[in-house]
């Protein structure tokens, strides 16, 4: 996340943008080890005092899968593709959202755009490539 973000991030609340990170980092790490209720508290939080930080919208996004919460994964996810409608990691939180809930037309046209930018070569990530060919297989795999 770029600094520019964070300090955006930061223009409602009294946490400096190194602090937002930090938060972040620490949502993201109780995630990574499996500790899914606090990572759900840090990012309940952070969304809070940082409402227009995407990486917060886009780990509760990923909480609330998590927890098989999906209305409010997808809450979440919109919320960041509203923040950033040129995210790809948040048309994909919504990608994966709208395929739980059957929403094929959302996920489809998403899928599209991804796609689109990869082949167009603006996506560098092998994380968001990887993904987006794990999410096309679902959507696939549902429309036949």
């Amino acid at each position: 996340m770029s600094s520019d973000n964070a300090r955006k991030a930061t223009q409602r609340s009294s946490y400096s943008a190194d602090e937002i990170v930090d938060i972040y980092a620490l949502g993201k790490m109780w995630l990574e080890t499996g500790q899914v209720r606090k990572a759900e508290v840090i990012m309940q939080g952070l969304n809070c005092v940082a409402p227009d930080f995407l990486p917060g919208w886009l780990g509760m996004s990923v909480v609330q899968s998590t927890l098989g919460n999906i209305e409010q994964a997808l809450a979440a996810a919109q919320r960041a593709l509203k923040i950033d409608p040129q995210s790809t990691q948040a048309m994909l939180c919504v990608v994966v959202a709208s395929l739980n809930v059957s929403d094929m037309s959302t996920a489809g046209t998403l899928l599209g755009e991804v796609g689109e930018l990869i082949d167009a070569q603006k996506v560098s990530d092998p994380n968001v490539t990887r993904l987006y060919k794990m999410q096309l297989a679902r959507y696939q795999s549902k429309t036949r």
